[in-house]
């Protein structure tokens, strides 16, 4: 470890002990809002794919692109929607070569199995979805996640952000975000081991996460998202850790560190939406200074809200599940939950309050979602296999879409509303 991150590690302890760093909800400083910071509207639309060849299915396979619901003009983001455009032609690309390959190696390996006596032929599997995690006239900022199966005992997967001046369109790197390495060396090192106290990385002797972190953020290669109040970074499995232990994060907030960030990134909304990756813990500032660790976890037979030390567990139908944050400048907040799996498996959203740390589930008597892909007449379609899942976050709390599904009818409406007093959409 070199001089100068010592240095800051020790800077970063007197502040744990002077500003009540340790305890997650006390900030050091004081909030600064840009009122003048607008909310700019995306949408996710995920394609799924199955190749076969004569025998049956050889790979599953997904892509996420993103979009903005309109020409950006209004808000001076134009710059943004040319990125976005050139980020999804350059994935899609990308997409369909890693597509090509992985075909050919399946159906290679199930030649070499024929000839070995196996009657056993895994399908492939190559997915990414993308989650948003800040959407504004400041910055957008994304989160990919990839998972790959090619055999073997178990697939991979592992995340990397993607972050983007919103008026320039430009894609951020750290040093555009960041003043100093060296301090968010010391930073991201201390917050591991206030949050993993139990990681294979604590043993005594190890200095395989102070190497990794100070490689990984001095050569550029961490995955990182800018998000609403800090930035956060992120570990796949091997990076610092066994596979077993999976991901880690961590979060740094701008307001306990305001040297760290450059003045411009400094700057955040009054209200804010973040998407949570689920199973991921997350740590997240609120509007009104207090904080929290934040966990959906998709299990089997429910869903399970984690916030702070308290948690609510919920049933659901959806194997595959889109969470997000919802925080407004009032100190309200809200958890939203919707299923997105393929098919007839149509949820209603499900909503929760953690205004009071302890996540409360609101009910919400309408039948809305905020998937834009469910067909008029979707009661008397026996089966529906819709290859693409169009997903609309909810960027600003007074105004956002949502599909109203008339469950007499069967009609389907595309509606816009707001947050309501008590956290459920009100039509606008």
């Amino acid at each position: 470890m070199n001089i100068k991150r010592i240095f800051f590690s020790f800077l970063l302890g007197i502040t744990m002990l002077t500003t009540g760093f340790m305890a997650v909800g006390e900030a050091a400083t004081e909030i600064f809002v840009d009122a003048s910071i607008k909310p700019v509207q995306l949408y996710v639309t995920t394609k799924t794919a199955v190749d076969s060849d004569e025998e049956g299915e050889v790979l599953h396979s997904s892509i996420a692109t993103v979009d903005m619901v309109d020409s950006g003009q209004a808000l001076g983001v134009e710059a943004l929607k040319k990125a976005l455009n050139n980020y999804n032609t350059q994935e899609l690309k990308k997409y369909e070569d890693i597509r090509a390959g992985m075909i050919k190696e399946a159906t290679g390996e199930k030649v070499m199995r024929k000839e070995g006596g196996s009657t056993f032929f895994p399908v492939y599997e190559a997915t990414k979805k993308v989650y948003i995690r800040r959407s504004d006239t400041m910055a957008v900022s994304l989160l990919e996640f990839c998972h790959s199966y090619e055999g073997g005992v178990h697939g991979m997967y592992g995340v990397w952000g993607r972050n983007f001046d919103a008026q320039s369109g430009k894609e951020l790197k750290l040093k555009d975000v960041i003043k100093d390495k060296s301090l968010l060396i010391a930073a991201v090192e201390n917050q591991l081991r206030r949050d993993y106290p139990n990681a294979s990385f604590m043993e005594s002797n190890s200095t395989l996460m102070q190497e990794t972190v100070e490689k990984m953020i001095k050569d550029d290669v961490i995955p990182w998202t800018l998000d609403p109040w800090g930035i956060t970074v992120y570990f796949n499995p091997y990076a610092i850790g066994s596979y077993a232990e999976g991901m880690f994060t961590s979060t740094i907030f701008m307001d306990e560190f305001p040297e760290l960030f450059k003045l411009k990134y400094r700057k955040r909304p009054a209200s804010y939406c973040m998407e949570l990756y689920t199973y991921m813990p997350v740590r997240t500032l609120f509007p009104d200074g207090s904080g929290s660790s934040l966990c959906i976890n998709d299990v089997d037979d429910g869903i399970v809200v984690q916030s702070g030390p308290y948690s609510i567990k919920d049933e659901k139908k959806s194997m595959d599940i889109r969470s997000q944050l919802i925080c407004l400048a009032d100190g309200r907040r809200y958890i939203y939950v919707d299923g997105v799996d393929e098919g007839q498996v149509w949820e209603r959203t499900r909503i929760y309050d953690i205004t009071s740390s302890a996540p409360v589930a609101v009910p919400l008597y309408q039948w809305l979602t905020r998937r834009g892909d469910i067909p008029n007449n979707f009661i008397q379609i026996k089966e529906y296999k819709n290859s693409e899942c169009i997903f609309y976050p909810i960027a600003d709390p007074d105004s956002f879409a949502m599909t109203n599904l008339d469950m007499d009818s069967g009609d389907v409406g595309f509606l816009y509303y707001r947050i309501g007093e008590d956290g459920r959409p009100v039509l606008k």
